[in-house]
């Protein structure tokens, strides 16, 4: 009889112990990489040629951290309130794709052809180097 009450306590205290820590990762605000100190300084054209190179090795060392990316900005896309810089290194098919944190633009927007850098967090590589929730460096 006491495993029984035990069960009927504990297993809903368990489930609403569960939800509640999902409501809390599901209300929790997204945080740029603006705060975050970066784990790798790296240019574009560097970036671009270890992903081209071997993918798994560069997943290994860039996947889920937060880099600083240099090099030659080459299109701003705009679609919604998401804004993507594409940084293009120096002879590649591809580039890496930059999605700006919602909120953070820059007082002075960039033009094509300038030279940026942008920090954010690696996501990995579709055709492009993929960073996101990335802000502007100074």
């Amino acid at each position: 009889m006491k495993k029984r009450t035990i069960l009927w306590i504990g297993i809903p205290l368990l489930l609403l112990a569960a939800f509640a820590w999902a409501y809390h990762l599901y209300v929790k605000p997204h945080q740029s990489a603006a705060g975050v100190t970066a784990d790798f300084t790296v240019n574009a054209d560097s970036l671009y040629s270890q992903y081209q190179a071997d993918e798994h090795a560069a997943d290994q060392k860039y996947l889920g951290k937060v880099i600083e990316v240099s090099g030659k900005l080459s299109e701003i896309q705009h679609s919604g309130s998401n804004e993507v810089w594409i940084l293009s290194p120096q002879g590649a098919a591809g580039g890496i794709n930059c999605q700006l944190f919602a909120g953070s633009k820059p007082d002075q927007e960039p033009k094509s052809g300038d030279v940026v850098t942008v920090k954010g967090r690696c996501t990995g590589f579709l055709m492009d180097v993929n960073l996101v929730d990335c802000v502007l460096r100074k």
